[in-house]
């Protein structure tokens, strides 16, 4: 399961969590109210007042905080996250997800890598990223440690090369697995005229375990 999927799910369990607690208060506090004095537990009027005034309060913030982190999390990933560039006619902005899409099918296009997954990371506030973190699968070759220094390169030169003049990328790569299987072919570019669809027939042995989209 990707972080982002994870982030999500934490975020949705959080609101539920928040409503469920506001329910709760809620009904604690309804119970108080229409509690009579000859009942069990004796509480004075003034503090019982208190403690129902300071339920339906606490109940409402929860129900609004809970509401609010949810209306915030719609909005993030409907506007999803963008790259900015200034430019003498004004800035332009790259969807991150279609920069990372296109910088994946390259690395993994490299014959020592089986798939790979890459996140641009944006500081808070940022409209360029800090750093490149990618997630790859490596077939098994001698001396893994060149090789992702090879993938580092790749992906900082792809990036410089979709977006020249900018800072270059500091990646981390973690790499997931060694596939020991023998690889299979790696797709072509076709040629020109065909249509993308037709230029390998073959299909890829391995496939990404993981989203590499927003």
């Amino acid at each position: 399961m990707g972080s982002k999927l994870l982030r999500r799910v934490g975020n949705w369990l959080d609101f539920a969590a928040s409503v469920l607690a506001a329910v709760v208060v809620a009904a604690v506090t309804t119970m108080l109210l229409r509690a009579r004095a000859t009942e069990t537990i004796a509480i004075s009027r003034p503090l019982k007042y208190t403690l129902i005034i300071g339920g339906f309060l606490l109940a409402a913030i929860l129900l609004a905080s809970a509401i609010l982190r949810a209306i915030k999390g719609i909005k993030g990933n409907m506007h999803g996250r963008y790259l900015i560039f200034d430019t003498p006619n004004g800035p332009v902005s790259f969807r991150a997800a279609s920069v990372e899409q296109a910088v994946n099918r390259t690395v993994s296009a490299m014959d020592e890598v089986a798939d790979a997954a890459l996140e641009l990371v944006l500081p808070k506030g940022a409209v360029l990223p800090g750093e490149a973190r990618l997630r790859c699968r490596l077939f098994d070759r001698p001396n893994l440690l060149a090789i992702q220094d090879q993938v580092r390169a790749t992906v900082s030169d792809r990036y410089l090369e979709m977006f020249p003049g900018q800072e270059p990328l500091s990646v981390r790569i973690s790499v997931e697995r060694i596939v020991f299987e023998t690889p299979g072919p790696k797709p072509v570019s076709p040629p020109e005229g065909q249509p993308a669809g037709e230029a390998s027939t073959e299909p890829l042995s391995f496939r990404p375990q993981y989203p590499v989209g927003d």
